[in-house]
This record gives structure tokens, sequence and C-alpha cells, in this order.
């Protein structure tokens, strides 16, 4: 169903996917003016904790797949961008708040949330551009800090986001009724 409106047809348009054409290749620019968009999404308290590693190695997502079950998005992708809390996030305009004042748990879900909203406007800027993504949260964080050489006690894996040209059409997922999302008091 095509709108007069730009924003709710890419929406409409997103859909997961599972496999990739893997002779897509996206260039580092274009992949630049993606996430530079998507990074305005805002954070709690405009901390932004939020980091990317694009993963473009063919190598290295091979390794990564023994830590998902997610082979095919990973082999298949252009590109594969994990998205990650980093827990010290050293800004000195924004001193990230004292451990005594917020737990590791609390940043963490706060976290969780910004890296969502980094991430979906990531996925729309693709699909604008003409891409496809899937978000994946099913992997081995332990595993990925490792592979990846991530310090552990500073960066937290959260959310990875395959990009590229579907080789297969992502399917309209099921959705719940209104009503059955949406409650008015």
């Amino acid at each position: 169903m095509t709108t007069n409106n730009p924003i709710i047809d890419v929406m409409q348009a997103r859909r997961s996917v599972r496999q990739y054409d893997d002779q897509t290749v996206i260039k580092r620019a274009d992949l630049e003016k993606m996430l530079k968009t998507a990074f305005l999404a805002p954070t709690a308290l405009n901390l932004q904790p939020i980091r990317a590693l694009v993963i473009e190695s063919a190598e290295l997502r091979r390794d990564l797949a023994t830590a998902t079950g997610n082979t095919s998005q990973l082999m298949t992708a252009s590109a594969v961008v994990l998205f990650v809390n980093d827990l010290e996030n050293r800004d000195e305009r924004k001193p990230f708040l004292p451990a005594q004042q917020t737990s590791v748990s609390t940043h963490s879900d706060i976290g969780a949330l910004d890296a969502g909203l980094v991430a979906m406007q990531f996925m729309l800027l693709a699909k604008d551009a003409g891409y496809d993504t899937n978000p994946m949260t099913g992997f081995d964080h332990a595993a990925f800090s490792k592979i990846l050489q991530l310090d552990s006690k500073r960066y937290q894996p959260l959310l990875l986001v395959s990009i590229g040209h579907a080789a297969q059409a992502g399917k309209l997922a099921k959705h719940k009724a209104l009503k059955q999302l949406v409650d008015y008091r």
C-alpha cells in the first residue's frame, strides 16, 4: 500500500531479510551517511552511549557465525553492524553518571533502549536507500566480544543488524490487532 507519505511508505515496506544477494557491496560513504543520520536518534539524558562496529570482513563474519544461529544472514549480507553500549562513555561534555548513582543493570537497560532507537532509524534509512536489513539479538554476546576483541568491561554488545540487498524478499510478519496492543484510559 503506497501513501502520500514517504516515511509511512518506508516503514510499511521494511521487512526482516534472512538471505541476501552476497554480491552487493555498500560503499563506506553510504554506510557512514546512514549511520550519521541514525545517530541523531534520542538517547536517555542525551548521553549518546551507543557505538557501532561495522563488520565488512567476510572472514570475521565467518568467525562470528559460530556464535549465532543466523549464519546465512551473517555470511550473505554486505555488512553487519553491531550496536554496543559504551559503559564508560567518556565524553567531556556529558560525563557518564557515577557508578553510585546508577547500576550497571540500569545502564544496560537504558542502553538497550537507546540502541533500539538508533538501530531502528538505521534500518529505516537503509530501506529508504534501497537496502534490506534484519535485526538480531539471539547471539552469544560474550563470544562476539571475544572474537571482536572488545573490552567486555566497557562495551556491551546489544543488537546486530545485517544489511544488503535481499536475495529472497522478507515476509510481512503477522502482527497482533491494535486492540491487543493499545489501551486507552
